[in-house]
């Protein structure tokens, strides 16, 4: 294991000890869905599809409408997997306001936007906010794999349709 990756050990290890575990009222988690599409940089045009959970854990920075989150989304020419805290506030099912902070994993493939080469791995911090149904994200990649020694940063926004 290279030393590229130890930052990213050391975030996700600050960032589950603060979750503290809280008993789900029936003993059963509150799942709820989350989904979009969004034309973003690198992957130009992305779906992704993903699960929270709310009343398993609970982040206090965020205030009790939060929860864990694990979230993919494949794209034209990249994928990315999200492993992270949501904070919504909602309105029947829907969520009216969102904010996900995750630690991703982005692989590159089929002329990625930005000057990317194909077959690259980066891990990085990304950060998506939901207004009723329109999401804009933003993160910061570092390299962690593959040839390309041009690019050893790489930033990535987005806008999209989701919740």
């Amino acid at each position: 294991m290279r030393m590229r990756c130890f930052p990213l050990i050391c975030l996700a290890t600050v960032m589950f000890a603060l979750i503290p575990a809280t008993p789900a009222a029936a003993g059963i988690a509150d799942w709820s869905p989350t989904a979009s599409i969004q034309i973003n940089r690198p992957q130009k045009l992305s779906i992704s599809i993903g699960v929270s959970t709310a009343g398993i854990m609970s982040l206090p920075l965020f205030g009790p409408e939060s929860g864990f989150l694990l979230r993919l989304e494949p794209g034209l020419s990249g994928s990315k997997l999200h492993v992270g805290t949501r904070s919504i506030f909602n309105m029947l099912f829907l969520p009216v306001v969102s904010v996900d902070i995750t630690a991703s994993l982005l692989y590159t493939y089929n002329s990625p936007w930005g000057d990317l080469e194909n077959d690259q791995t980066y891990m990085g911090l990304e950060s998506r906010f939901g207004a009723h149904l329109l999401l804009v994200t933003a993160g910061m990649y570092r390299h962690i794999g593959g040839g390309d020694s041009e690019h050893d940063w790489h930033f990535s926004a987005g806008a999209g349709i989701g919740f």
